[in-house]
């Protein structure tokens, strides 16, 4: 069941980021208190916390338009890669495209401002609906799709990155790959349900469940230095384990695949679209686009508020095959890199950044998330998967390291693996390879039923 309520939320006077345009006002936000996409209990029942979970629910749900948008950008919007099954989830498609000779280590950006309008100004029963011409759908040519007649911002991405339609996906252990051939990766949008709990963990913890693991499985840890703090963190956020933090992970998509510079990140990917308009519309902001606002957020801080308060996914209760299910998962030796639990440290606010403005989080939601055990069926660690591998090198992560995927949740995915490879579950157990490929045999020797039981505790988590 999801229970609707309302918290009234008066916004300060100005805001000056992208997705607060209309912020101004003062609204009625629907929050959905349970099930997936709800906040935490506590903040739930915290009308203060409750209030800026749904400040940043609403800039999570926000559209961007021209010109701040862009000019080379993926989506419009955080949910446009974060919806399944609900607000703050994962991608119902592939989301992005890597190519592994791309020096810049961003994804390729699929769209691009100069060739989003068409037609010029349009009415509808003597209104103006479209002042500046309809925005083609779906946004434009995309740059994946043969034969596309590439915008001049497009041209200009397919020579920085090595993008071409006719690259093969990457195959890390096959000769092409060792040869250095180019390839790419296609990959889905993770779901964030909850990810506080994943950031209040303290990098000892990660560090000393590493040394804990047994050798043929053990996973790595991922330094990473954000770039708005000056010492290395654990990395748990991202495929490739690429941020330690959610301003982290927030600033990065803003720009990567928004095209919105922000606080963390105000250079833009690219001016190809400096100066340019289309029928009187400009094409690329300048200066940075999502500015710190008079509350001491900008739209990557509100972000990262709403990503922090959400809950983790609901549980199902077990039947009496989940929980022979359960048995199996330990015995295949799936536990060794999915690991059921991990604690939140006792002061979380010591470990998570301030906003860009210098805003920590509220003492109440620092309680809510300290001292926490909890169940995501991950050590957040990198892994080598052999074939299963991206063939991408991030930092220290190289082509075949993959962080550990979450499988709290798995029940709510269409599609599974990073580059969604797999239709079901059984089928993505089978494609472990690396360190998951015996796990993935042992599987693969169950019975039938055998293999339903432990497909039944997955759903239940």
């Amino acid at each position: 069941m999801f229970a609707l309520a309302t918290a009234t939320i008066e916004s300060p006077d100005a805001y000056g980021g992208p997705a607060n345009r209309d912020a101004s006002r003062q609204a009625n936000y629907p929050i959905n208190l349970d099930g997936f996409g709800a906040p935490l209990p506590a903040v739930a029942s915290n009308v203060s916390d409750l209030g800026i979970f749904a400040t940043g629910q609403i800039n999570f749900k926000e559209i961007e338009d021209l010109p701040q948008l862009g000019p080379l950008f993926n989506g419009t919007t955080c949910t446009g890669c974060h919806s399944q099954p609900s607000t703050g989830g994962g991608g119902l498609f592939i989301n992005e495209i890597r190519v592994r000779n791309n020096t810049d280590p961003g994804p390729v950006h699929i769209f691009a401002a100069d060739n989003m309008l068409r037609n010029g100004p349009q009415s509808q029963g003597g209104t103006p609906i479209f002042a500046g011409g309809m925005q083609a759908e779906p946004l434009g040519c995309q740059i994946t799709v043969p034969g596309c007649q590439l915008s001049a911002c497009q041209q200009e991405e397919v020579m920085k990155t090595t993008f071409d339609t006719d690259l093969p996906t990457c195959d890390p252990t096959s000769a092409n790959f060792a040869g250095g051939g180019n390839c790419v990766v296609g990959r889905s949008a993770l779901p964030l349900f909850g990810d506080g709990l994943v950031e209040a963990v303290s990098d000892q913890t990660l560090i000393q469940l590493a040394q804990k693991e047994p050798q043929s499985v053990q996973g790595v840890v991922k330094m990473v230095t954000e770039n708005f703090l000056s010492t290395p963190h654990v990395a748990r956020f991202g495929w490739k384990d690429d941020h330690a933090f959610l301003r982290g992970f927030a600033g990065d998509a803003y720009l990567n695949e928004m095209g919105i510079s922000n606080p963390d990140n105000p250079v833009d990917t690219s001016s190809c679209a400096l100066g340019v308009t289309q029928y009187g519309v400009a094409l690329e902001d300048t200066g940075i686009e999502d500015t710190i606002d008079p509350d001491g957020e900008a739209d990557i801080d509100r972000f990262s508020d709403f990503m922090r308060a959400l809950a983790p996914p609901p549980t199902i209760p077990q039947n009496a095959s989940a929980s022979r299910g359960k048995n199996l998962f330990s015995q295949l030796g799936c536990a060794g890199c999915h690991a059921p639990s991990l604690t939140t440290a006792s002061n979380p606010a010591s470990l998570i950044p301030p906003s860009t403005g210098g805003i920590a989080i509220s003492s109440t939601l620092n309680k809510d998330l300290a001292n926490q055990t909890f169940h995501p069926y991950s050590d957040f660690l990198l892994h080598s998967m052999g074939a299963l591998g991206d063939g991408i090198t991030s930092g220290s992560a190289g082509p075949t390291m993959m962080r550990t995927a979450p499988l709290w949740g798995i029940r709510a995915k269409s599609v599974f693996l990073h580059d969604g490879r797999a239709g079901d579950i059984p089928t993505a157990i089978s494609l472990h390879d690396g360190q998951g490929k015996a796990a993935s045999q042992a599987f693969q020797a169950l019975s039938t039923s055998q293999e339903q039981d432990l497909v039944n505790f997955l759903d239940t988590l």
